[in-house]
């Protein structure tokens, strides 16, 4: 059977990546013309200071890009709940703007659509994560499964989507937390789930936010908000 027209929307979420977002970008539409995808690129610039939106803008020239700007940051989740309402691929994934794509970074995504609703990217190791950063990825992902229930190795990568699925999902947080709960309300929606190895490469510009300890402390808070409001949602539930 022939893949559809569009079969694949990827949302590049990009906060102050002016010396990145071009070459992820390119190296993003090299590798799903190999694969011989139908896709859309969906560049959403989120309230970025530096060049990001000139170079989304001129990016977004070449087809088949689209380029969104937030007026102000949103964070990851606000940027990721624009991206999925403008998706028109059968399926959607997430990709960071400071990781550049080759062939073999996307195949293994590709190789299992169809199989699960949803499909999780898992590292094996943190590139260029400092010891606290290593610490905190460790501890994360076994709160998320005392908290949730939710049995998963990696939360926080690369995800793939059934795009009419994620877009029937209410998602409510702004920052790192909405990767969690995107996975955990399309659990509870009864999504299937797979997990795919996905290699991370180490940042070559420019510093991750998630190094930053402010960062860290609002992930937890917002992780600890959200597992609140799901209880009360799931008590009040008939």
């Amino acid at each position: 059977m022939n893949p559809p027209a569009l079969a694949l929307s990827v949302i590049v979420p990009a906060f102050n990546e002016e010396a990145l977002l071009a070459g992820t970008v390119q190296s993003l539409r090299e590798a799903l013309s190999a694969l011989g995808l139908g896709y859309e690129l969906i560049i959403v610039n989120d309230g970025s200071r530096d060049r990001t939106g000139p170079i989304a803008d001129a990016l977004a020239l070449t087809a088949p890009s689209v380029k969104v700007h937030h007026q102000e940051n949103q964070g990851l989740g606000g940027a990721l709940r624009t991206g999925i309402a403008r998706a028109r691929g059968e399926y959607l994934i997430t990709w960071p703007a400071d990781t550049p794509a080759g062939r073999e970074d996307l195949a293994p995504f590709v190789a299992e659509l169809g199989q699960a609703d949803v499909l999780v990217g898992v590292r094996s190791r943190r590139a260029g994560y400092n010891p606290l950063m290593l610490v905190n990825s460790w501890i994360y992902p076994r709160l998320v499964s005392l908290l949730f229930g939710l049995q998963l190795r990696d939360v926080n990568w690369i995800h793939l989507y059934r795009t009419p699925l994620i877009q029937q999902v209410r998602l409510t947080q702004r920052g790192i937390p909405m990767l969690v709960e995107a996975l955990v309300r399309l659990r509870d929606l009864g999504a299937t789930f797979r997990e795919v190895p996905s290699e991370m490469k180490e940042r070559t510009a420019g510093v991750a936010s998630a190094s930053r300890l402010r960062v860290m402390w609002r992930t937890l808070r917002g992780l600890l908000g959200f597992w609140s409001l799901w209880r009360q949602e799931r008590r009040s539930a008939p």
